[in-house]
């Protein structure tokens, strides 16, 4: 089958079962095969991020839904027509699908073979750690304020008409704390600031941008960005109207159970959650020791608590708590396909400033000159830096995406699944023991937390969570962490209880 997938599944009352397994197939698909079948084969295979792209091809027949851990996710209903959308169409879109185009090959026909190129953080055109001076963009972004104020900057100056962004939902509308939005003012665009750690799609404003002639900017997630680009190859629409792509570095995404999980352990139940900020500025120690804001409903009356993120279990990034499997078969970090990129700027100098500073990758040049007016009227402040300094600030994404991708498409390919084609080759010898071991961890901790928090929920109780993923923690943090640091981490995780 010219489409990659090797394993077929199907749809049926009870959701997404194998193919082989229910009907006694095994092996390669033929050409062939119905949209049903390789759709279900990718989500089945646990490789659907939930973008949403794939549903705002025209005619698509393909819903974007909310799974039992709470991670958007496509389907096609059963005995569904396919519409206009062909297998072809679907998997040239889609940013799992190991077909078509792969960043590089999307940055080369972007951006052309000018800009310097690094394997590890793709074309690139400048490099800079900075922060916006002017209003108070760096005040309520999540770090030097550079992702809004850059499309506020696109909007004032009149380069488009509206951004597509994240924003707060109206809960009582939608269900959702947060969903992509598109904004026509500057008081609307301020709205997205800060990082939202939360799932989204983008199905419903891409069709407005079908409808509505006008020119957008979008914010995204490198394989968000990704998807919109491969689906303007295929849609002109979509390619002249969305005319600016702005990058965030992604760690991973994450399900609600992660907002979910913040709320219960301050007392404030899943169902009571109306609002929540992941990264709340606080005047004191480094950018990296944030605080998380909940609002919800607590003893029947609205409460607002801030602590310190590392006083939640779960607060460790690399342990992966309600990560979408996709993300540990993603090799892009630094969002490679978008005009610029902006993400934290981890590095000595600049993380122990509790005001934030960012990384900013710059790839077009109508970017550029916008910084560039913008610093000689010391509306922000910007240092040029290298590409060893992005790495670094990067560096723990970039060794699990890259190092550490290796290994796990070596696993499911010696296991005897389907894998998307990748930038990493499979390696299962580079990597250490102790290496391999916390990759194992992490897939089971981020596999494990989905279940035990959904088991919870079904129980409303949080301490079944607790009493489930205490073992787990304790073993990755004895083989991933020395002894000294894990009693660092402890101490520090109780002062944070009476900061």
């Amino acid at each position: 089958m010219p489409y990659g997938v090797r394993q077929v599944l199907e749809h049926d009352e009870v959701g997404i079962v194998a193919y082989g397994e229910k009907k006694g197939r095994s092996g390669s698909a033929a050409p062939g095969d119905t949209l049903l079948e390789v759709v279900s084969a990718i989500v089945g295979a646990g490789y659907c991020i939930g973008c949403g792209v794939c549903a705002a091809l025209p005619g698509s027949p393909i819903q974007i839904r909310l799974d039992r851990h709470g991670q958007y996710q496509a389907m096609v209903p059963p005995h569904c027509d396919a519409g206009t959308v062909s297998v072809d169409n679907f998997v040239r879109t889609c940013p799992f699908s190991g077909v078509g185009p792969n960043e590089d090959e999307l940055a080369t026909e972007l951006f052309g073979t000018g800009l310097e190129w690094d394997p590890r953080i793709g074309s690139y055109r400048e490099l800079y750690a900075g922060y916006v001076l002017e209003g108070s963009y760096r005040a309520n972004g999540s770090s030097g304020g550079f992702g809004t104020w850059i499309v506020a900057e696109l909007f004032r100056r009149g380069e488009v008409d509206a951004v597509i962004h994240v924003r707060p939902s109206d809960r009582s509308k939608r269900g959702m704390l947060f969903e992509y939005m598109v904004s026509e003012s500057l008081d609307d665009i301020q709205l997205g600031a800060s990082s939202r750690y939360y799932p989204i799609e983008l199905s419903e404003v891409l069709q407005i941008v079908r409808e509505r002639e006008a020119r957008y900017a979008i914010v995204g997630l490198p394989c968000f960005v990704k998807a919109v680009r491969r689906l303007g190859l295929l849609d002109d629409t979509i390619r002249r109207r969305i005319t600016y792509y702005v990058g965030l570095v992604c760690g991973h995404l994450k399900s609600t159970f992660f907002a979910e999980s913040h709320g219960w352990q301050l007392g404030i139940g899943p169902d009571s959650l109306i609002g929540i900020n992941f990264r709340k500025k606080l005047s004191r120690g480094p950018a990296s020791q944030y605080g998380v804001e909940v609002v919800g409903y607590r003893k029947g009356k609205i409460v607002r608590i801030t602590r310190r993120r590392q006083m939640f279990l779960g607060s460790d990034w690399g342990m992966g708590f309600f990560k979408y499997n996709a993300c540990d078969y993603c090799d892009d970090v630094v969002a490679e396909t978008a005009d610029v990129t902006v993400g934290d700027a981890w590095l000595p100098g600049y993380v122990n400033d509790s005001r934030g500073t960012n990384i900013v990758i710059v790839r077009d040049e109508r970017i550029s000159q916008l910084l560039k007016e913008a610093l000689g009227e010391r509306r922000i402040v910007l240092e040029p830096i290298n590409a060893d300094a992005v790495v670094q600030s990067q560096a723990a994404g970039l060794r699990h995406r890259k190092k550490g991708l290796a290994y796990r498409l070596y696993k499911v390919q010696s296991a005897g699944r389907w894998v998307p084609k990748k930038r990493v080759e499979s390696d299962g010898q580079h990597l250490t023991e102790r290496e391999r071991l916390v990759q194992d961890l992490r897939l089971e901790l981020a596999a494990a937390s989905k279940d035990a928090f959904a088991n919870a929920k079904a129980v409303g109780d949080y301490r079944r969570f607790v009493r489930c993923m205490r073992p787990l923690v304790k073993r990755y943090e004895a083989t991933a962490f020395h002894p000294i640091r894990r009693v660092a981490l402890r101490v520090r995780a109780m002062l944070a209880r009476f900061a």
